[in-house]
């Protein structure tokens, strides 16, 4: 029988920050103990609430943090596209190099994601190409 005082809202969202952050992070973020995460985390493998809402939350946790990554290579490569013809000097190069470097990382992180995704609709347009 669930607790009439468990936070289930809290707690999933908890649990999904500490998948994508980690549990230190998550709980100084939260100002919770890691142990507070590990016992959600214990009671996310029994109780089907929990679990239910935990699978909802991290999947528009995850399409946000995708969306976040494609608006940021968009914004990234027009910014890199308008500073490479007008750079001057040893600042600007600095600049475009970290311009660059930022994008390369969200860039990685994003093919990383999609290999992740274990969607029969994306496995389908893999194969596909």
């Amino acid at each position: 029988m669930a607790s009439p005082n468990f936070n289930y809202e809290r707690a999933a969202m908890i649990l999904v920050e500490a998948d994508f952050f980690g549990d230190k992070e998550t709980a100084s973020r939260w100002g919770i103990t890691d142990r507070s995460i590990r016992n959600y985390r214990s009671r996310l493998a029994e109780d089907r609430q929990l679990s239910a809402l935990f699978q909802v939350k991290r999947q528009l946790f995850s399409a946000s943090w995708v969306d976040d990554a494609a608006k940021t290579l968009k914004v990234g490569l027009a910014e890199l596209n308008k500073r490479i013809p007008t750079a001057r000097d040893e600042d600007d190069a600095k600049i475009i190099h970290a311009i660059a470097g930022a994008v390369k990382i969200v860039g990685e992180l994003k093919i990383g994601h999609e290999a992740l995704i274990d969607e029969p609709e994306h496995r389908q347009q893999g194969q596909s190409a």
